[in-house]
């Protein structure tokens, strides 16, 4: 008989089907900005408590609401969970702290927000059903998750380095939509970054911060208490907060995407993740640009990181290497997936180096194929390729050109065997080159009009070939700017 887990925080009972080292009530309190551990690193202000509304008052100013039970509290209020009558679902409720509220214009500004903040709909975002005011009580009615937040999966150990990198493209989505309606998050972190039990990535508080900050950051700015957590924040949110742009929250989510890596905070002179952790050494320049000190310099929008991690984790980008080799002795180790497919084969496939676990050489397989080693319908090998029309060092295919060519129509080399064959060693139904072997003698009128042939067919195939390289490169560059093909 398996013994009841108990947290150590709130002395609950774990489900037993819940992750190893994490408490689902915890997770939840954290993600809608509750409280945090004296040590943890989103620890910014001197500990406050307020005395939580009963639930029985609760049940009597909301109605609406019933079965409410305390979740936690934090600095910007204190959540309850609750069913809704009519929806007839359980909801999160978040009452807003009283002395945060500010002066009388708040119930405006409170609306006004609040209105925004509920048009978000979207898969990676924690919706807000509903919000109001009665007499004192400011409150939202949002979307309860069932799961944990970033931060205790963090503090679980649980994270992968793929993992990680399947997690950020869902938060840039959930970024990109706000901010293409002007919302920006300002306290993006572990704790507002949500995961259920089906995996899926749920961004808690859009908003919330800029709503409280309008109104208090004056005040809070004095208890050492600041619209966001120090060590997520901009460089810019410090020193000038009321010039935030959505690019903080690019700068916060390279925080998060560097500790998702490596299990540390990017403070002080910090190493690149390849250094700390066996990743992609290109996962450096990616990390590092997200964490620019000047916002110009770092991603424009978070569309444009999400593209980059997803040309990256097409390429299931593991270790090139222990992570204490020096940088320049990596290999450069690549692989790329077009998203189209003919078939269920990659329209392109671009693959060099060797595979994750460095034991073999990665194989390109595509319609167009370009690597080390491709096969495909045209297949551009550095050492052997394979297919259709083949380019490369050693090359099969019914149109080949290379150094050692076997081709079943045409093939031009250096060592040429096929059907036409041109090389410095020719082997082939017809002959030509240095030293021809040939199954067939023609007359010189008839050699003619097949050298002919052989040039225009030489040409188509050539042309063939370049046209699906530039493809290949056009479509690469598009996905590494976000226009998915």
């Amino acid at each position: 008989m398996s013994q009841t887990r108990i947290c150590p925080n709130c002395r609950a009972a774990v489900p037993t089907d819940a992750p190893e080292g994490v408490c689902p009530a915890c997770a939840l309190r954290a993600g809608f900005e509750t409280e945090v551990g004296p040590d943890s690193p989103t620890r910014t202000a001197p500990e406050r408590r307020v005395t939580p509304l009963a639930v029985e008052e609760l049940a009597q100013r909301l109605p609406e609401l019933e079965h409410f039970e305390l979740l936690g509290q934090g600095g910007m209020g204190v959540v309850y969970k609750a069913r809704h009558r009519k929806l007839e679902r359980p909801v999160a409720v978040k009452i807003l702290h009283a002395d945060v509220l500010g002066h009388d214009s708040f119930a405006e500004r409170f609306t006004r927000e609040a209105r925004t903040m509920a048009q978000l709909d979207h898969p990676n975002v924690v919706r807000i059903y509903d919000f109001g005011h009665r007499d004192d009580l400011y409150y939202l009615i949002m979307e309860l998750v069932d799961g944990v937040n970033l931060r205790q999966t963090i503090e679980a150990g649980g994270l992968k380095p793929p993992q990680a990198l399947a997690m950020v493209p869902h938060i840039c989505e959930a970024l990109q939509y706000a901010h293409d309606k002007g919302i920006v998050h300002r306290d993006i972190k572990p704790e507002n970054i949500l995961v259920d039990r089906n995996g899926a990535i749920k961004i808690a508080d859009f908003g919330l911060a800029k709503l409280i900050g309008e109104t208090s950051e004056r005040r809070l700015t004095g208890t050492r208490q600041r619209m966001g957590t120090p060590h997520y924040m901009a460089p810019e949110q410090i020193e000038k907060p009321t010039e935030v742009d959505h690019r903080a929250d690019i700068y916060a989510l390279g925080v998060v995407f560097y500790e998702l890596l490596t299990g540390e905070l990017p403070v002080g002179r910090f190493a690149p993740p390849s250094q700390k952790v066996q990743v992609d050494v290109r996962l450096d320049d990616v990390v590092l640009r997200t964490l620019e000190k000047e916002p110009s310099l770092r991603y424009q929008q978070a569309s444009e990181l999400q593209a980059d991690v997803e040309t990256l984790s097409d390429g299931d980008p593991v270790a090139a290497g222990p992570a204490d080799e020096p940088r320049s002795g990596r290999r450069k180790d690549y692989e790329f997936r077009s998203k189209r497919t003919v078939f269920g084969i990659p329209l392109v496939h671009i693959a060099s180096g060797r595979d994750p676990e460095g034991k073999r050489i990665r194989v390109a397989r595509g319609v167009i194929a370009i690597g080390d080693v491709a096969i495909g319908g045209v297949a551009i090998g550095g050492l052997f390729s394979i297919g259709g029309i083949t380019f490369g060092g050693l090359t099969f295919g019914l149109f080949g050109f290379g150094g050692v060519v076997v081709g079943l129509l045409t093939a031009l080399g250096g060592v040429g065997i096929g059907g036409f064959a041109t090389g410095g060693l020719a082997i082939g139904l017809i002959a030509q080159g240095g030293l021809p072997l040939a199954l067939f003698e023609l007359s010189e009128e008839a050699f003619a009009w097949m050298r002919l042939a052989l040039v225009l067919v030489w040409s188509a195939t050539l042309t063939t070939g370049i046209v699906g390289a530039m493809y290949a490169w056009t479509i690469v560059e598009a996905a590494r700017t976000g226009d998915s093909r």
